[in-house]
């Protein structure tokens, strides 16, 4: 799913390298300390600050675009955390089917099984989701958020679940 919170027209690119730069930049301006405060030990999140932080940026119309969302974000800090939330839980659950698939040299039938499984709690995440875009979309003001709740609302709807 193409979410569209860091850029109104696309979503953020990790594939290219971070120039090279980057480290001595963080040590001379203690930027470790900054991105650590805010990733608060998620490895995942440390990533992404560093990947935004060293991108350029020099387009108004996408930073008035973020500082929306961030506006949203602080005003319901408790449902942001939720999403996120649902994403690590969707992250840890596939992790471990996967795991114990893995493990068993999987026979078909458990490989289906553990399938299965996988599927139908990830359409308990998804009517979590939904659920949360249900009782917040009218409650967010950015664009961006607006876009996500009601691409939620759409693609999950109840035929889908």
């Amino acid at each position: 799913m193409k979410v569209f919170l860091l850029y109104p027209d696309r979503n953020f690119d990790f594939s290219p390298e971070l120039p090279p730069y980057t480290v001595d930049l963080s040590r001379d301006l203690a930027l470790n300390a900054l991105f650590e405060a805010m990733a608060q030990g998620d490895d995942f999140l440390m990533e992404v600050i560093r990947r935004v932080m060293f991108t350029s940026l020099n387009e108004t119309e996408v930073i008035s675009y973020r500082q929306e969302i961030l506006k949203d974000c602080l005003k319901y800090p408790a449902v942001v955390q939720q999403l996120y939330g649902l994403t690590l839980e969707f992250v840890e659950m596939k992790r471990k089917r996967w795991l114990w698939i893995s493990r068993r040299h999987s026979r078909p039938s458990s490989i289906l099984s553990g399938a299965q499984q996988l599927l139908e709690a990830s359409l308990d995440l998804l009517r979590r989701l939904r659920q949360i875009a249900d009782r917040f979309a009218g409650s967010f003001a950015s664009r961006g958020f607006r876009r996500f709740f009601d691409m939620i609302r759409q693609e999950l709807d109840d035929g889908y679940l």
